[in-house]
């Protein structure tokens, strides 16, 4: 298993620097690139003009037309904007509501960074893909990682919003097929491996094991920290690993506890495949597969577990601005749907179905 680090300096218009050490999860090639700014990549007028407007609550790719929208407004009271990129000039992209960016994945596999909504993509030279990436950032969207599931190399992008860092990553053991990655504030990097039991290892650090589930049913990190989410789908528990198990890699088995410091069961929980955690970390949202409906999780352990459905189809759990505000359903001819979990009586709310999608080229 791979990993790049990418820096990038706060100004975003210099150079930006990738440092390659492999990762093994079971040894290592390494390398050097230097990235430089480039206007070739097209931005919307639409995208440039937007960045002049209101409040913006984030930012969903549309696999319709193949681009990036904007939900402009606040919950409850929102719409989709015009593209900040031309459809169809992309395969993939997401955007971090927190920091402001985006990261974007054009049709000849090459990676761009974008601040959004009017920003320039800036390519990023020696980062090729072969195939549809996955872009997941970390709570304050200031670390991310960008990943293609079922392979292996995974790239770390670092100081997304701030000065460069370039902390040393380990090489651990190798070959392994991705299968969900997560990033936290402080650069630490958990991946999940396997299509039934699942092993989920640190990437950074000492490269140890964290924890073992019984099906994969999300990850992720809470804010600030390296405190680990962890959604076990076949014993229907979610976890949470304090940061220092993973950093001392001393995480156990989630079916058997180890050095979990809590854990969380209830009826509510059906097909989960994703989890998130709220702004405050005292909250955690899980996404159902097998019925329409969300599970608001209290870390706190102050209220239970609770449902919340909603009259859409669950297919993502993509933070917006907010403490616990999260789409649920993107962009397209049918209204998209959030989930607004911070108050004592959470909600879903739709937003309206695109006005003029545009047509790819």
């Amino acid at each position: 298993m791979s990993v790049f680090v990418v820096t990038r300096s706060a100004a975003y218009a210099g150079a930006i620097s990738v440092f390659g050490c492999c990762l093994l999860l079971t040894g290592c090639s390494s390398g050097g690139h230097v990235i430089s700014g480039s206007t070739s990549n097209p931005t919307s007028a639409a995208g440039a003009a937007l960045a002049q407007q209101g409040p913006e609550l984030g930012f969903l790719w549309s696999s319709s037309e193949q681009s990036l929208r904007p939900i402009l407004g606040v919950t409850g009271a929102s719409q989709f904007g015009p593209p900040v990129v031309e459809a169809g000039t992309y395969l993939a992209a997401g955007a971090s509501a927190r920091s402001g960016e985006a990261i974007l994945e054009d049709k000849s596999g090459e990676v761009s960074l974008m601040s959004v909504p009017g920003g320039t993509p800036i390519p990023l030279s020696g980062v090729h893909l072969t195939g549809t990436a996955q872009f997941v950032f970390s709570p304050s969207g200031a670390n991310a990682v960008v990943f293609v599931p079922g392979q292996s190399t995974v790239f770390l992008l670092m100081g997304l919003e701030s000065s460069p860092q370039a902390p040393g990553v380990q090489a651990l053991s190798g070959g392994v097929a991705l299968a969900a990655v997560a990033v936290s504030d402080t650069g630490q990097v958990v991946a999940a491996s396997g299509s039934g039991p699942t092993t989920l290892t640190l990437l950074t650090g000492n490269g140890a094991p964290v924890a073992s589930l019984g099906g994969l049913g999300g990850i992720a990190f809470l804010p600030g920290g390296s405190d680990l989410l962890a959604m076990d789908t076949v014993n229907g528990v979610l976890r949470l690993i304090p940061g220092s198990a993973i950093s001392g890699g001393a995480g156990g088995s989630i079916a058997g506890g180890g050095s979990v410091a809590q854990s969380f069961t209830s009826s509510a929980f059906r097909a989960p495949f994703a989890v998130a955690a709220s702004q405050d970390g005292r909250t955690a949202v899980v996404a159902n597969g097998a019925d329409s409906s969300v599970v608001r999780v209290d870390l706190t352990n102050a209220t239970g577990p609770m449902r919340i459905p909603c009259t859409c189809k669950v297919d993502r759990l993509t933070p917006l601005a907010g403490n616990a505000v999260f789409a649920l359903s993107g962009p397209g001819a049918a209204p998209a749907w959030m989930v607004d979990a911070s108050t004592s009586l959470p909600r879903t709310l739709f937003i309206p179905a695109m006005v003029n999608p545009m047509v790819k080229p």
